[in-house]
Order: structure tokens, then C-alpha cells, then sequence
């Protein structure tokens, strides 16, 4: 069984076809993930005297312990690092220095060849999954684990005459919020011990950001006349901190090493939690609904466990039941537009006229919240195509081409909605821009 929850950046339909989980180096979507991560990240964000609706997250499933910032409000961040980290305060420490590096402009600054990378990269991972829903998974994973070499070897190379600076930064935030920096140490420490090993253990976030004594030294100075070096953290952020670290080893490790790490014997919530996501990885979907329905006992009002037993019911073909369980996400997290796709998904799938209406309800609401959102795009699509609005249709695969730098199909979808909306000037206006846009993006290229 796929992942759907955690699905890649647009889409997850080349891993349905291929029968895996999501490969090293594939962008991930959660809504749970996300939301705790801006939990972290938006009072930073206010800290430094940024915008946190500028914030643009990047979540990458691997191995490697990374994270990373780059101009616009963006901010990436490896699985690895989580699954690394042994608190809340840990990962907050160092959002805060990337936090830092926005703040300060470092990357505006210093490191366009690095923002030029990833985005690179992003650009590589979406055109590879584009090639798979096209027909051709295969090839498009290819392209997806291709582009990730490159920005892996790319990154590599980011300047780190900031570092200081970002770590300065970073007290200062953390400060202002009352935290203390000794997760931001407790976690260099955890990085530098890693330096005597050979060179192709270390963890490319001790290469991009280098740990000399002095570093940690300063740290350590400040935390002696902190008044918020003993600080802890609300026990809310501590508590998702854990479930988030759950989900990702359950929904990324093999089924059998997640098991083991959780007695059968033990009822708390992560154990149940983690179980519920392995035995749904394994197709066991009855034994993965069990465990969801005693969350549910437990925690009516928990979107994420609705999200979650939303996403067994639609895998397993069980479309009714899902679209019920989404709703109830939806009612309980208004806010969250993941939701309100997932949501939509499912309706689509439904099939009846009052839920391909509800559907559109839903998908033009979570545009408006996220705008940007490939999948949505794609689902508008399919909305209009069965509605026999192929103008409209055209117009949103012209779009969703556009977001995962398909820059042809865009051209030709765009092309194609102008002959068809000639009647309609809104969208007609939006065709043309669309065509701009593929241009300037080609004379850039």
C-alpha cells in the first residue's frame, strides 16, 4: 500500500503505479506534518518581523539530515532531520537560524547559484512526476531521483560565511519568544560528535553548516546568563513534535523496524497511531481501521485521525466512507486547505452530481487559501472535463503545467483554452498570462 497522506509535491500517482513508498529525495505533502512545522515556524517568523503568510515550506523525504533557506520565505527541511532530533526544541532551534538566513538576507546576498539549485530541483522532482501521470512512471521517477542527485551535490557548495550571523539571529528569536537556545546546541552537539567518522557519514548539515568549538562555544556563553536556558516548551508543541516523528518513520521505514519499536501490548497514543499508518502501508486495512477507530474513541475531535482513517477508506476503494471522514476533518480543521483537496478527491471519485458540485465548492475555496497547489489545478481539471467544460478544463491542466515546469503542455493547454473560452473574457485573460508566463519562464531558461 502507497502513501497518500504524505504524498509527493502535486501527486502520488506514479508511486500508486509503482507500488512503493516515496523515494529518497521526494517532496512530501502532509497536511498534520505542515501544520506543526508553521506551529514552529510563523512565531519565528513574527520574531524576525517577517510575514509567516510569506512562508513557503518544503518538506523532503530523506535519509540525510538537512534543512535549508532560500529567498522568498522558503524553507526546507529533510524527514532526516526530524526523525534525528529528540525534541520540539531541537527542530525549533534550528528553523530559527534558517529563520535567521531569510531574515538577514544571506541568500539574497550570497547564494543565488544555491536558490537557483533547489528550485532547480523542485522544478525536476514535479516535471518527473508530471511524466508519470502522463504514462510513464518509470521515467518519470527517474527524472524525480535524477534532479534530487543534482541538488544534493549542488547544495553542498552553499556559502557559509553566515553562519554566525544566523546563529546570532536565532538567539535573538528565540529569546523574544521566551525558548531556549539549548535545543539549537543540544542538536550541534548531536551533529559534531558525528565529525570523526569518515566523510561519507556526516550529515550534509554539518557540511552546509559548519560546527566549529567556537560556534558552540557561544552558545553555551549565552545560555550561562540566559534567563530562558531552563525554558520548556508548552507541552502541546512537544506532544506533535512526537506524533509528527511517528507518522514519518511509520509512513517511511520499513513496516517491520517501525513494529518492532512498538509493543503490541502498549495503548498510548503514538503506539496506536504508528501502528494504524504500518498496518495500512501493509494493506492490512482492517487491522488499520481498528486502530484508527480506538484514536477516534479517544479523540473524536482530532482531524488528523479522520484525515488518516479517510485516506485507508479511499485506498480501499470504501469512497463513501471516506468522503464522511474527510468531511469531519474538514468541520473540525476549516483552516487547513490539504484537507479540504483530500476532500474534493474523494467527491470527485463519488461520482453523483451534488458531489462533483460540493467538490468544486471545495476546490475553489482551498485556491483561495493556497493558490499554488499543482493538485488542486489537476482536480479542477478533471472537475471540468466531466462537467463537459473542456475550455475550462485545458485551462486548469494549462495551470497545473505551469506549476511543475511543464512548460509545453502549459503552452499547448493555454492554447488550446483560448480557442475554446473565446466567450469568456475572465479566463481568457488568464489563458494569455499563462502564455506570458511560459514565455518569460523560456527566456530565462
Amino acid at each position: 500500500m502507497v502513501l497518500r497522506a504524505l504524498f509527493l509535491l502535486f501527486l502520488l500517482f506514479p508511486l500508486k503505479l509503482l507500488g512503493v513508498s516515496p523515494p529518497e529525495g521526494a517532496l512530501i505533502r502532509d497536511a498534520e506534518i505542515e501544520d506543526v512545522l508553521k506551529s514552529y515556524i510563523n512565531p519565528l517568523f513574527e520574531a524576525a518581523k517577517l510575514n509567516p503568510k510569506s512562508l513557503h515550506l518544503y518538506i523532503i523525504n530523506s535519509k540525510e539530515v538537512n534543512a535549508f533557506a532560500m529567498g522568498g520565505g522558503r524553507i526546507a527541511i529533510n524527514t532526516g532531520l526530524i526523525l534525528k532530533a529528540i525534541s520540539a526544541l531541537q527542530v525549533i532551534g534550528v528553523l530559527a537560524h534558517e529563520t535567521a538566513h531569510i531574515a538577514d538576507n544571506h541568500i539574497i546576498r550570497g547564494v543565488d547559484a544555491y536558490e537557483k539549485a533547489l528550485l532547480q530541483s523542485l522544478i525536476g522532482t514535479l516535471g518527473g512526476i508530471a511524466i508519470g501521470l502522463a504514462g510513464n512512471p518509470e521515467a518519470g521517477l527517474g527524472v524525480l531521483l535524477g534532479s534530487q542527485e543534482f541538488v544534493k551535490n549542488s547544495l553542498l557548495k552553499f556559502s557559509r560565511t553566515h553562519e554566525s550571523a544566523a546563529d546570532q539571529g536565532a538567539i535573538r528569536f528565540l529569546d523574544s519568544l521566551g525558548y531556549s537556545s539549548r535545543g539549537l546546541l543540544e542538536f550541534m552537539e548531536i551533529l559534531r560528535n558525528q565529525d570523526i567518522l569518515p566523510g561519507q557519514f556526516i550529515d550534509p548539515y554539518a557540511l552546509t553548516h559548519p560546527l566549529p568549538a567556537e560556534r558552540i562555544d557561544a552558545f553555551r556563553a549565552h545560555l550561562s546568563q540566559s534567563p530562558h536556558a531552563r525554558s520548556h516548551l508548552p507541552t502541546e508543541l512537544e506532544e506533535s513534535f512526537k506524533r509528527i516523528k511517528i507518522k514519518i518513520a511509520a509512513f517511511t521505514q520499513s513496516p517491520g523496524k517501525t513494529l518492532s519499536q512498538l509493543k503490541p501490548t502498549d495503548t498510548s497514543l503514538l503506539a496506536r497511531y504508528g501502528r494504524a499508518i504500518v498496518y495500512f502501508q501493509s494493506s492490512q486495512i482492517d487491522e488499520s481501521l481498528k486502530e484508527i477507530e480506538s484514536l477516534l474513541k479517544d479523540y473524536p475531535q482530532d482531524a488528523f485521525f479522520w484525515d488518516l482513517k479517510g485516506q485507508v477508506l479511499f485506498e480501499s476503494g470504501k469512497i463513501q466512507q471516506a468522503i464522511k471522514a474527510y468531511e469531519n476533518a474538514v468541520k473540525l480543521r476549516p483552516d487547513i486547505p490539504l484537507l479540504r483537496v483530500s476532500l474534493a478527491h474523494a467527491l470527485i471519485e463519488g461520482g453523483d452530481k451534488d458531489q462533483l458540485e460540493k467538490a468544486l465548492s471545495e476546490l475553489l475555496r482551498a485556491t483561495t487559501e493556497e493558490p499554488d497547489n499543482p493538485f488542486t489545478h489537476r482536480l479542477l481539471a478533471i472537475y471540468y472535463g466531466k462537467k463537459g467544460e473542456t475550455g475550462l478544463a485545458a485551462l486548469y491542466l494549462a495551470e497545473m503545467s505551469l506549476e511543475v515546469g511543464d512548460f509545453k503542455v502549459a503552452e499547448q493547454q493555454a492554447k488550446r483554452s483560448l480557442e475554446l473560452l473565446k466567450n469568456d473574457p475572465t479566463n481568457h485573460v488568464r489563458a494569455k498570462d499563462i502564455l506570458q508566463e511560459v514565455k518569460r519562464q523560456k527566456a530565462l531558461e
